[in-house]
């Protein structure tokens, strides 16, 4: 490299009166600096120098003086871009600087322009004058003042949405206080709408962090800000031309994309800004955000909270990160709850009460929220209360581990107590679908309610093989739309893998078709797909690959496969391997023990065909989710010399121990516990036919109604739906003040 690491920790201390955040941004700097001069360019040019305005009473640099580098000679052509808008404008800067290294970019806060006298003609039209493209937040103070400008300039201004998001912060609230906003506290102006209530309603401190419970949340709504945060957010970018479908889907894939309700993290304004670029017609270099550093981690950070983190499927905790400052030598600074719900209190207690106002705390939920919490004490008080004279709790060394934990966590709380279909094991559905996700379904005969269930809630179940000009009622004869193609039921992970591979042409089994007593012939694979058989064995061959032609189709085109895990016994060919889903002599061909063999997979053995799919399934499409569930039905026989009780326990517990682990190791994979549901000794068996065996009508019910409930977008909406709308709207026209945070740095 032509740039030593201990020039650039130089150039940085001396251009910019700082190191360098990181190794990255050292290694990124010795790549792209061709030499010290370069390098020099690169700093004084950076909009951080331009904002710290060092050395200018000793320099006045000219737009050609630093070098005469075919990169510099590029700079009377140089693409001028300015951003305006809230707190997000300087990262957008930041991320089209990196991103297209021929244009410089300025980020201003409109919030900041607006205290100046004058600032339309002081400020405002300098920047639309001096910029070829000026990009924008919405604003109400901007829209007469554009309309006054001539058509030239007004060509210049787009729109771009502000990114605002409440579903993974739903408690942080602003304050209001005389003469302005509340940000004492520690975080700032960001509040907490729990700990505003318990002081106002003089709770202590430790009874304050009492009410952060998943009763309470479920109390006040918390859980439903997803489909209002996002309807607002999908809004704003459809009205501005930037539809955000795409990008939105991306981001909840990694998790939490927010730092709080309208901080997003950096790669969120990057493919923002990547795509407006590119709707302008300017390139962007794939990656450079990588080596920018993203600010709002500076500033305070909220987290998501444990309860409504596994609602979310991603990891909450209560350690809420202070604005970066002066002090612990530049380290983060963290408090857990109680911390926090402390210097809440004090920040509060300066204050009288009547003059700190939230919006939020006047709504329906929190004013009824007092008479639930004494309900919710007298239930615990009437539950604890002994029948007999209970002999002295053992004294203790600490804290009991498990006080104060989610009911749902406690069987009393969660099962005994509650009615047959209120019980919901639900705890996260890990990603949402809507109607336009394709949903494909394969497994068990269990997994065959699910593609009837979304089907008739319309949404986008996925058929990859349809028919061919067929009545509804021979298309029905004939197995189409049971599941996304005629591969009949997948009873074992093995037959899935194999499929997968027969799919792609990497496994052709000996076997390619079994005789029928009829004298026709049937596919090995899916013997009883065509009820009629097939003439010849020609036939058989050329239907399976047709057949396999559109399974590849699914697997590429899919967005969810759910899979249903029914079975560990099977029937395989010596030869090859080969897995089918019914013994041979049992719909078709004929048993012969020289050929073919028994077997019960194990837990190693399923996790391994499991690991082995997703893998395949990934080359073919990276972006796939996978829902894994347990078909609650039993084993109609077993060909294992035991009971068939005991036969049924074993593979029911193989397969749901193969389930969790696999989703424990892939965050694309979530578990929906269909089993637990249908088989919890809860239901005292109601949930089954006469013969034990066949899961009823209320059974499916129960199951289909809690997955619609925690998968799907289109589920029915809270009563607080229109309140959280227009909380979720207000929350895009906050125009966020860093001030705090850059007096801290």
């Amino acid at each position: 490299m032509a740039v030593s690491r201990e020039a650039v920790i130089w150039a940085f201390t001396f251009f910019l009166g700082r190191k360098p955040d990181d190794e990255d941004a050292i290694q990124a700097h010795m790549r792209v600096a061709e030499d010290e001069t370069a390098l020099a360019e690169i700093l004084i040019r950076s909009q951080e120098f331009e904002l710290k305005n060092r050395f200018s009473n000793l320099i006045n640099l000219k737009e050609t003086s630093l070098s005469t580098s075919p990169r510099q000679n590029k700079a009377a052509s140089t693409l001028k871009i300015a951003v305006i808008g809230n707190c997000q404008a300087l990262a957008w800067a930041r991320c089209i600087e990196a991103m297209t290294p021929e244009v410089f970019a300025t980020g201003m806060e409109l919030s900041r322009m607006i205290q100046s006298a004058n600032w339309q003609e002081t400020q405002f039209s300098p920047l639309l004058s001096n910029n070829d493209i000026l990009l924008m937040h919405p604003h109400p103070s901007m829209g007469e003042l554009i309309e006054k400008k001539n058509n030239r300039l007004r060509s210049k201004i787009r729109f771009i949405p502000p990114i605002a998001f409440s579903a993974f912060h739903p408690d942080l609230v602003y304050v209001g206080k005389p003469g302005g906003r509340f940000s004492e506290g520690p975080l700032h102006d960001y509040n907490s709408s729990l700990a505003l209530y318990g002081w106002m309603s003089g709770m202590s401190v430790s009874q304050t962090v009492q009410l952060f419970t998943h009763e309470v949340y479920q109390k006040l709504g918390f859980y439903d800000y997803w489909d209002s945060s996002k309807e607002a957010l999908l809004k704003i970018g459809k009205d501005l031309g930037l539809p955000l479908d795409i990008m939105f889907d991306s981001w909840t894939r990694q998790g939490c994309f927010m730092h709080s309700i309208n901080h997003p993290k950096l790669f969120v304004i990057a493919d923002l800004a990547r795509t407006v670029l590119n709707q302008l017609g300017i390139g962007t270099t794939p990656g450079a955000e990588q080596f920018i550093h993203d600010h709002f981690s500076d500033g305070p950070v909220w987290p998501v909270y444990p309860e409504i983190g596994r609602r979310l499927g991603i990891e909450g905790n209560y350690l809420f990160k202070m604005p970066k400052g002066g002090g612990n030598g530049g380290k983060p600074v963290m408090l857990d709850l109680e911390e926090f719900v402390d210097g809440c209190h004090q920040a509060f207690s300066y204050f009288r009460k009547k003059d700190l106002v939230c919006e939020r705390l006047n709504s329906e939920p929190y004013r009824e929220l007092e008479n639930f919490l004494n309900r919710r004490r007298m239930a615990r008080a009437l539950v604890s209360t002994p029948i007999k004279p209970a002999a002295s709790a053992p004294a203790t060394l600490g804290e009991n581990p498990y006080k104060g934990l989610p009911a749902y966590q406690f069987w009393r709380k969660a099962i005994g107590n509650v009615a047959l279909r209120e019980v919901d094991p639900v705890m996260s559905s890990g990603f949402i679908i809507d109607r336009q996700t394709k949903i494909a379904t394969a497994g068990s005969c269990f997994a065959q309610h699910l593609s009837r269930t979304l089907e008739q809630h319309g949404f986008n179940y996925y058929i990859a093989e349809k028919t061919a000009g067929l009545s509804p009622e021979e298309a029905a004869r004939l197995n189409y739309g049971v599941f996304s193609a005629r591969y009949g039921n997948i009873y074992t992970v093995r037959q899935l893998l194999q499929l997968f591979d027969r799919a792609y042409g990497t496994f052709q089994p000996a076997d390619s078709a079994w005789p029928r007593g009829d004298g026709r012939y049937a596919d090995p694979f899916r013997p009883q797909i065509e009820p009629s058989g097939f003439e010849t064995i020609e036939a058989v061959e050329a239907d399976r690959s047709a057949h396999l032609s559109t399974v590849r189709s699914m697997f590429e085109g899919l967005d969810v496969l759910v899979f249903t895990l029914g079975l560990t016994e099977a029937w395989v060919a010596k030869e090859d391997g080969a897995v089918f889903p019914l013994a041979p002599g049992v719909a078709a061909g004929k048993m012969d023990f020289t050929r073919y063999e028994f077997v019960n997979f194990g837990v190693n053995e399923v996790i391994s065909d499991l690991e082995a799919f997703i893998e395949r399934l990934r080359q073919v499409n990276r972006d796939a989710r996978i829902i894994l569930t347990v078909s609650p039905v039993p084993l109609i026989a077993t060909y294992e010399n035991r009971h068939v009780l005991v036969s049924t326990t074993y593979s029911k517990s193989v397969l749901r121990v193969a389930a969790e682990e696999i989703i424990r190791r892939h965050s694309n994979c979530v578990y929906f516990p269909s089993y637990e549901i249908i088989t919890g000794n809860y239901t005292r068996g109601i949930y089954y036919d006469a013969d034990l065996r066949s899961v009823n009508a209320a059974g499916v019910d129960h199951v289909m109604s809690l997955f619609l409930a925690h998968y799907s977008a289109h589920k029915e909406r809270s009563p607080l739906y229109n309140e959280l709308m227009r909380e979720a709207e207000s929350v895009m026209e906050v125009i966020c003040d860093e001030e705090a945070i850059d007096a801290a740095i």
